[in-house]
């Protein structure tokens, strides 16, 4: 099947690069069914997540990965190093999806943004 080889090619890759910002491959054999965890900020994509990019339940607003903006040439390092770095600094502006009460306490208030993104992680992930 042509997609498993892609996947494959794709797997290698990842292995090949070895980010230092997440971890990530097929679950068992079956590459259709990945987990990735993304390092340094213990978030695993099984949980919750507050965060202005993300909906409660578990989507991501990811240009990359929305319809209109895939390029099949989008590697999955590619969108797991955009996923990272939109965790560390959320994609809030113009031409950007999010949550508007999320990202307007990020803006406002930066102190209760961290506060609540803790307790859910401590909440949803069993983490600080």
């Amino acid at each position: 099947m042509y997609s498993a080889k892609v996947i494959s090619l794709q797997l290698k890759e990842v292995e090949r690069k070895n980010s230092p910002c997440f971890s990530t491959g097929p679950v068992g054999e079956d590459l259709y069914h990945w987990e990735a965890i993304i390092t340094g900020l213990k978030v695993m994509f099984k949980t919750k997540v507050y965060h202005p990019n993300f909906t409660t339940y578990g989507n991501i607003f990811l240009k990359m990965l929305n319809p209109t903006h895939f390029k099949t040439n989008n590697s999955i390092n590619d969108v797991l190093t955009e996923i990272h770095q939109m965790l560390t600094a959320p994609q809030i502006g113009d031409g950007h999806f999010f949550v508007e009460e999320i990202a307007r306490i990020y803006v406002e208030d930066r102190a209760a943004f961290e506060t609540t993104a803790l307790a859910w992680t401590v909440e949803h992930a069993g983490g600080a």
